[in-house]
């Protein structure tokens, strides 16, 4: 059954293929489809069953017993099946064309002036009717006999066969008289009208009309935006984003705006769309009309201005920095200050004491140190100090790696680095550098900022803080330029060596090199037998029978009795051979001959056929066969007869491999070095190299103050002490402490490294970091309880509080003086007509109009004892000349003029002028001669003024309506009246009519 559907399925997949190609065929119109029944063929499988026997052990005999079972297998058929399947036809009055894509109608007749539109209908050409478009009248007529008028109307043509009106686009009715419906256009009304929106569509065109607020070929667009109304042809009114109705052009505000066109904001309290949100802000803050925001009042913040503005800050949002100064607190609505106690001013920068004092009365005196202070508080004496200082008094500065202003910032300097308490920057010890001096100096640099160069040689490092080479093994001096010497090797050559019989010490390791004649690790085997020279590699050439031994260095024979000769070869005499010796040898250089033949058996470094000649370069010894060392130092070969080299200047030792002894130097070290204070010889030219802080040919100089190091090149940075000439290391002054000396001694200590305690008396004294305790400022005495500036403070106040009263009084009196001569001016005026006919006038030259001398304000009193009225009146006073010339002072004294310091010592006590109180008091009691007295006598003696001032308008002398002027120089029209006290010619001597007080209040000096 499986195979049978599987084949089923596939058999339906073709035929659903063959259809689809069939509906493909036909297109357009007129095509109908019909089902077509047909049969196929198919072979179906099925399982038919059968029976079979096996045989099977069991227990019977024979044992196989017979079993059957049922199987299936698998048998085929052929079957017949019905099916259908869609035809695509041409639908019935219709046909297929030529080409079998297409259907077209048939007209069972002939179209003859026409096309077939439909199965058995024509469609008529212009002019031709009837069924079969046979028929034709002349245009407007119709009938059999064309006789008949057309009724069509809207240029519709009417059938001539039967007069039936064909209507032109657009209209209809049975004359054409109507036009389409609303929803209907074009040929026989037939176009369904597209435009949407309730737009209307030309009955003609289908062209459609758009109801207000739309536009578009179909009216389904909105009208742009800012447009409105019919056509879209009305511009939109609304505001601030408004957004206008298309159709009617009402305006839909946006959120925080209202009105006909959007022009107002929302009323106070409300916000959003339409306004209809309320408002969620405190403290009077108003909120933003669209977006609900509150806009807070100054001084408040927050989202719903519930938080007023942090400290410092005013304005709205907070936004302002308030500028008050001396702990003062700021508005937080409009920013202004207000004062703590002790200032004023705008921004509260003002003292109300003045500096150096402080207190409610300002009369308590600040103990601030003045350099090292910005302020005293005026109200409690506090210290303000300046950035980098710190205590009570501002006289230590900031704590270890704290500096700025009230030492609340902290350094970060590394490496010991030094930090300024004033704004923090790092002062990098000798070796650093960098911002915080955390970066080492650089390979072969070193010292203050790493400018200082590196001297050290042969691989040595130098310490980047005080240029000290860092030797490598083997090698010794302040440059590392001096190997170490023949006992010791390794690094700083603090190891000793341990080789014999004048082996070379190998500077860097100490490996033995032994001489000529020693081997072993430390050189202390001789070589053996018959071997000599260096490692005891070459053999002995002696006459085995002759010789004892060859010596173990150089290989020279040692002889038995008798026997001579450079092998031991001969008993002749030397320069003799043969048998009976006559023979004369001719060998140089200490050489032998042979016995027998006479050929030269050459001497130690020497060959060739007589040994005149050396060994060859780089041999030396016994027939020249021995190879000289490896050479570190020296010339460009050893001795051919030794094997040594000639060291260079300043070296020696086997290889030349050690340098001269200290204080020692040049070519085989036979120069005296003379350097002092440890300076070290060099080894080649002899120069002084000097330890640190010395200088000098001989070393024989200290570095000058503040410098240190190598060469003295480093320069000290200790603020306040000397530094060691050596390393650097500060010796602080008393006082001061610190690696830098740029600490003031703790508090309670002072002294030399500040190991002295201070153990004060009383509060009065202060701990000073190099003095120990002294008097607070402002305090003297031996317990410094007594305050300098108290009685200056008190008389300041007491002078102060006198001119307060003194002014008061003076206003006073003044006004009685005023109301007085208001009562009196008249019967006074009648008494001055009759006293100044004492006074004369004189036109030449001719008076000045402008002034009025009033001699009641002619004398201003002293201002030692004046209590401020003379002052406030502008008064002055002429002495009266009691005709007392008893010296040459006297014209001077009457006005208080000429008087020396001295003098002025002795009168005081005076009533305010230079002459003696005898003669005022007889001046008050002569009435004739006393004629003028200022107002204050007056006052007090109960004197009557002889004159005073007139009103302006009621006298005829004295140039009333002129003012009095406030210069107290005589004019020339007034004469000295009979008293003498009017002014002298010019030919008298100098005297008062020449001097005049000076008057300090009206700025004269």
């Amino acid at each position: 059954m499986a195979v049978l559907s599987e084949r089923m399925i596939s058999t339906f997949v073709v035929i659903a293929l063959i259809c689809t190609c069939t509906l493909a065929v036909l297109e357009g119109p007129n095509v109908c489809t019909r089902q077509d029944t047909y049969k196929i063929t198919v072979k179906v499988s099925e399982q038919k069953p059968y029976t079979i026997r096996e045989n099977t052990w069991c227990l019977s005999f024979p044992p196989r017993c017979s079993k059957y079972k049922v199987v299936f297998k698998t048998i085929y058929k052929e079957q017949e099946i019905t099916k259908q399947k869609p035809v695509e036809e041409c639908c019935s009055g219709y046909t297929e064309t030529t080409s079998h894509d297409r259907c077209i109608p048939i007209c069972s007749k002939n179209c003859r002036h026409g096309i077939c539109i439909a199965p058995d209908v024509c469609k008529c050409e212009s002019g031709y009717g009837g069924p079969l478009c046979d028929f034709k009248c002349p245009l407007g007529k119709w009938g059999g006999n064309c006789q008949e008028d057309c009724m069509c109307q809207n240029n519709a043509t009417c059938d001539p066969f039967d007069g039936k009106c064909m209507c032109a686009r657009g209209w209809k009715g049975k004359y054409c008289d109507q036009t389409c419906s609303p929803d209907k256009f074009g040929q026989d009304c037939g176009e369904q009208c597209r435009c949407r929106n309730g737009g209307s569509c030309h009955h003609i065109t289908g062209e459609c009309h758009c109801a207000p607020g739309y536009t578009g070929p179909l009216c389904d667009d909105l009208c742009p935006a800012g447009k409105h109304g019919n056509e879209c042809k009305s511009d939109c009114t609304c505001q601030n984003g408004g957004v206008c109705i298309p159709t009617t052009g009402d305006c839909f505000c946006p959120p925080g705006w209202m009105g006909s066109v959007c022009a107002h904001r929302c009323p106070e309290g409300f916000w959003g769309r339409n306004c209809s949100m309320i408002c969620d802000c405190y403290n009077g803050g108003d909120c933003h009309h669209v977006t609900g925001e509150c806009q807070c009042k100054p001084g408040f913040y927050d989202d719903k201005c519930l938080k007023i503005c942090p400290k410092d800050k005013y304005g709205v949002n907070c936004t302002e920095e308030c500028d008050c100064r001396n702990g003062a607190t700021c508005s937080a609505t409009n920013g202004t200050c207000i004062c703590s106690p002790g200032w004023e001013g705008e921004k509260c920068e003002k003292r109300i004491c003045e500096d150096g004092v402080w207190g409610e009365n300002c009369s308590k005196v600040c103990q601030c140190d003045q350099n090292n202070t910005e302020f005293c508080h005026p109200w409690t004496g506090h210290c303000i100090c300046k950035a980098g200082w710190d205590g009570e008094t501002c006289s230590r500065t900031c704590p270890l790696y704290t500096y700025g202003k009230g030492c609340q910032e902290h350094c970060n300097c590394k490496n010991n680095a030094q930090c300024s308490p004033i704004n923090g920057t790092c002062i990098c010890a000798p070796g650093y550098r960098g911002d915080d001096c955390s970066e080492i100096c650089p390979e072969n640099r070193f010292g203050e900022d790493c400018v200082q160069r590196c001297a050290c040689k042969n691989g040595a490092k130098c310490s980047p803080e005080d240029g000290r080479c860092n030797c490598t093994a083997g090698w010794d001096g302040v440059l590392c330029d001096r190997p170490c010497d023949d006992k010791s090797f390794g690094k700083d050559c603090a190891n000793k060596c341990n080789c014999f019989n004048n082996a070379s010490c190998n500077p860097q390791n100490g490996t033995c090199t032994c001489a000529a004649g020693f081997v072993g690790e430390l050189c202390k085997d001789r070589c053996l037998k018959g071997f000599f020279g260096h490692g005891c590699t070459q053999e002995c050439d002696c006459h085995p029978e002759n010789s004892i031994d060859c010596d173990p260095r150089t290989g020279r024979c040692i002889c038995k009795p008798d026997w001579r000769g450079i092998r031991c070869e001969t008993k002749c005499p030397e320069g003799l051979y043969g048998e009976d010796c006559h023979s004369q040898c001719n060998c140089m250089n200490n050489s032998s001959c042979d016995p027998d033949t006479g050929n030269c058996i050459c001497a130690r470094g020497w060959e060739g056929p007589d040994c005149s000649q050396p060994c060859k370069q780089g041999m030396y010894g016994v027939r020249c066969k021995e190879k000289c060392p490896e050479k570190k130092h020296g010339n460009m070969t050893c001795d051919h007869v030794t094997g040594e080299y000639v060291c260079r200047s300043g070296y020696m030792g086997l290889t030349c491999e050690h340098p001269c002894p200290p204080n020692r130097y040049g070519l085989n070290c036979a120069h005296h070095c003379y350097c002092k204070n440890g300076g070290e010889c060099h080894h080649v030219t002899g120069k002084c190299q000097c330890m640190p802080g010395w200088q000098g040919e001989l070393c024989q100089t200290p570095c000058q103050q503040g410098t240190f190091g190598v060469n003295c090149t480093q320069h000290c940075k200790c603020q306040h002490g000397r530094c060691r000439s050596s390393d650097g290391h500060c010796r602080c002054s008393r006082g001061w402490t610190g690696i830098r000396c740029t600490e003031i001694c703790p508090e309670g200590y002072y002294g030399d490294q500040c190991m002295e305690p201070c153990e004060c008396k009383n509060d009065f004294f202060t701990c000073h970091p190099a003095e120990g305790c002294i008097c607070r400022y402002g305090y003297t005495g031996e317990n410094c309880d007594e305050q300098l500036f108290s009685r200056n403070v008190q008389q300041k106040e007491e002078s102060g509080y006198g001119s307060m009263i003194a002014g008061i009084f003076a206003a006073i009196i003044v006004i009685a003086i005023t109301v007085t001569a208001w009562f009196y001016h008249r019967r006074r005026v009648a008494d001055l007509k009759n006293e100044i006919a004492q006074v004369q006038y004189i036109a030449d030259p001719v008076p000045d109009r402008n002034q009025f001398d009033n001699p009641v304000y002619a004398y201003q009193g002293s201002s030692r004892y004046d209590d401020g009225t003379t002052t406030l009146l502008n008064n002055r006073q002429i002495r009266n000349d009691l005709g007392t010339n008893k010296n040459v002072n006297n014209e001077r004294v009457k006005l208080g003029f000429g008087v020396t310091i001295e003098e002025d010592d002795d009168c005081k006590g005076a009533y305010g002028l230079q002459y003696d109180l005898k003669n005022r008091d007889a001046d008050l009691g002569n009435p004739n001669l006393n004629v003028y007295h200022s107002i204050d006598e007056m006052d007090g003696k109960k004197v009557e003024h002889v004159y005073d001032e007139i009103k302006q308008n009621e006298s005829e002398y004295d140039h009333p309506d002129h003012p009095r002027p406030l210069s107290t120089t005589w004019k020339s029209q007034y004469h000295r009246m009979p008293n003498g006290t009017g002014p002298k010619t010019e030919d008298d001597d100098a005297g008062p009519s020449q001097l005049k007080d000076k008057d300090p209040e009206l700025g004269e000096t």
